[in-house]
Formats: structure tokens, C-alpha cells, sequence
């Protein structure tokens, strides 16, 4: 048993000193590019990204629920049975956001491999949302969240995720499948311009667009973001490393293939695949945000 409690102990100190590195999380919309963003960074010999750890919906809202579920178990037991003796104290919200924070560091250890890099991370899209949470549990923490025209992002969507069916009317099921998915894109564009207006100094919003154009540019920028080394052959070996024809086994960027994780790896591909006024309809929900991204209508 002594064994045993030292082992816990010494394994607490450790997780506790991973907070001193920089910790960052990334997040942004299905098919924008953040897997690309991902092992950009991963690519850098002092930077750990992985993805994805589902930290939100696999990991913080199933505590939350356990913790309500003892909360509310404890307290009719204490209503019903002590009720004369007091019963068993009651759990907190700050229960679940101490295993919350630890699991986490627990998945960053894991990751980690023992190695020392400066800065570990994770990519899960959803990661926008929670970051708010996690900035609480770790205070020095960093998001970077990728945006990318949204047009685009429903092109590579459908292309990867839809399987038409023969015969079925296909204008009309990728109304149905834009329709379903602008209000989760609005959300997420909403939810990563509060965090970069409220606290610019922890939030870098960077586009697929950016990083098309100018790879290695936006390369630097995320790694003095982070803190590592952005000396020219560092950030040009990264992004040669993770380069489209790099990532697609070989195939130039523009030749498609529908079904793979990196499809095509080209700007403005909504053009081959929606209709005008499928454009028209994204440009209506979500065109005044064009503006603050540089992508035009």
C-alpha cells in the first residue's frame, strides 16, 4: 500500500509540472483544415500536437454528468436516510474541473512520450468551445483557431462525409445538408472572434487561406506564438514535411479525391460543386463575416 501511495504522489508532481510548458489547444470547423494545422505543428522538434482527444464531449460533459448524478444521489440519501444526521457532504462543480484538468494533463503526459518539448497541444474542431474552461484550469494556456470560407468548408464537408444516393435529387440534398450545418459554422466563427477580441494575447485566428498562400509565413507566426524556433530552415522543413503532395501520398494539389482525408487542397473548390444560389444562401447567413476573414463574397 505504501508503494502504491508514493507511486500516486510522485505521478501528481509530475502532472503538475507539464503546466510550465506552454499547453495550447486547437480548434475550428470539420473539414477547415485543422488536421493540416495539426501536424504543422506537430512537424516542429519542440512542439507535440495530436488529435483529436475529444476533451469536450468525451471527456468534460460526461464528468459533468457523473458529478451531477452523485451530487443528486448524495443528496436524496442525506434527505431520506440521515436526514437526522447530516449525511455526506456534497460534491462541487470545482470536483469536476480538478478531473477534468488532470485527465487532460494525463493525455498530454501520454503524449508526450517523456520527451521535453516546449509546447504540447491538442486539435479536436470542438476545442473553440471548451477553450473558455480550459483558460480557467490552465491559465497560461493558448488557442489558435483556424477559419477557413465556409463555402469551402461544406464542399469538402459534402465531398467527405455525403455518399448521394443514385437517382436522388442532388441540388436539392445539398440545400438540405448547407441548411443543417450553418448554424454550427455560425456558432463556431462566433465562438473564435469573442475569444481572439477578448483576449488576443492567448487566441491566434489564422485562416486556411492564409496558410495556403503563405505556408511558411503563417509557420513562423504559430511558432513564435508558441514560443519555439521559427529560424527559416526549421519552418521551411515543417512545412515542405506537411506540404499537400506531402500529406496526399503524392498527388498535386487540385486533383481530387473524393473520400480522402486531404481531398484536394485548393481555395475556392465551392465553385465546382455549389450552385449560385446555394452561394447566395451561405452569403445571407454568414456573409457578414467575410469581412473580418478576407474572403470574398
Amino acid at each position: 500500500m505504501a508503494e502504491v501511495q508514493r507511486s500516486w504522489i510522485d505521478r501528481h508532481r509530475d502532472l503538475a509540472a507539464l503546466p510550465g510548458r506552454q499547453l495550447f489547444f486547437v480548434g475550428g470547423a470539420p473539414r477547415s483544415g485543422t488536421t493540416w494545422l495539426q501536424l504543422l505543428l506537430d512537424s516542429h522538434p519542440e512542439i507535440s500536437c495530436r488529435g483529436e482527444g475529444l476533451f469536450w464531449k468525451a471527456l468534460a460533459e460526461p464528468l459533468d454528468r457523473l458529478l451531477a448524478e452523485r451530487r443528486a444521489a448524495l443528496d436524496a440519501k442525506n434527505k431520506n436516510v440521515f436526514r437526522e444526521r447530516g449525511g455526506y457532504d456534497l460534491p462541487e462543480q470545482e470536483d469536476a474541473e480538478i478531473l477534468l484538468g488532470t485527465a487532460i494533463l494525463l493525455a498530454f503526459e501520454r503524449q508526450s512520450g517523456g520527451t521535453p518539448y516546449r509546447a504540447i497541444g491538442e486539435k479536436t474542431p470542438e476545442n473553440i468551445f471548451l477553450f473558455a474552461r480550459l483558460k480557467r484550469l490552465f491559465p497560461a494556456a493558448k488557442l489558435i483557431g483556424l477559419a477557413r470560407d465556409p463555402r469551402d468548408v461544406l464542399t469538402s464537408a459534402w465531398h467527405f462525409f455525403v455518399r448521394p444516393k443514385a437517382g436522388a435529387d442532388e441540388v436539392a440534398a445539398k440545400t438540405a445538408f448547407i441548411r443543417g450545418a450553418i448554424p454550427s459554422l455560425r456558432q463556431g466563427m462566433q465562438a473564435m472572434l469573442a475569444l481572439a477580441n477578448a483576449d488576443p494575447s492567448s487566441c491566434l485566428v489564422i485562416t486556411y487561406e492564409e496558410m495556403h498562400r503563405a505556408t511558411e509565413t503563417v509557420a513562423a507566426q504559430l511558432f513564435r506564438f508558441l514560443g519555439v524556433a521559427d529560424d527559416a530552415a526549421t519552418v521551411a522543413d515543417c512545412a515542405a514535411r506537411t506540404s499537400f503532395v506531402a500529406l496526399s501520398a503524392g498527388r498535386s494539389m487540385g486533383v481530387a479525391a473524393d473520400g480522402a482525408f486531404f481531398r484536394k487542397g485548393i481555395v475556392g473548390d465551392w465553385r465546382s460543386t455549389l450552385t449560385p444560389e446555394m452561394n447566395e444562401l451561405i452569403l445571407g447567413e454568414l456573409g457578414s463575416m467575410f469581412p473580418r476573414f478576407d474572403w470574398q463574397p
